[in-house]
């Protein structure tokens, strides 16, 4: 998928649901994420942010430093963008920000698309 296809299927999402244009567009990428081989250690903060953007409570920011962590432990900067569990973390990163206008949706869809098109299903 690519950006515009992520935005289209948030727009599926926000319409069925009735949910705010940034939450329908964090459900569709929890949704991708949870359908990708997902490094252990992050596992915890994307069930935190599957929690967070179902309805339940989420302190983002504190997982979204955790994140980091793990992304800062694979080495220098931007070494991570090289394996795939650095991107899919960078693609992780996307779900752990709180809200988003117009522009912060766009972004967001285009650098998911970049970060996880390539990345195969768990299975």
């Amino acid at each position: 998928m690519n950006g515009q296809d992520y935005l289209h299927a948030a727009g599926r999402v926000e319409t069925a649901k009735g949910v705010d244009p940034w939450t329908a567009l964090m459900q569709v990428f929890v949704a991708r994420l949870q359908g990708m081989d997902v490094p252990a250690p992050l596992q915890p903060a994307l069930d935190q942010a599957a929690s967070h953007w179902s309805g339940g409570a989420g302190a983002l920011l504190e997982v979204k430093a955790g994140v980091w962590e793990y992304i800062e432990a694979i080495g220098s900067s931007g070494a991570d963008l090289m394996t795939s569990e650095g991107r899919t973390a960078r693609a992780l990163l996307c779900v752990l920000d709180p809200a988003g206008d117009e522009e912060a949706r766009s972004m967001s869809a285009e650098w998911f698309a970049a970060m996880t098109d390539d990345q195969q299903a768990a299975g």
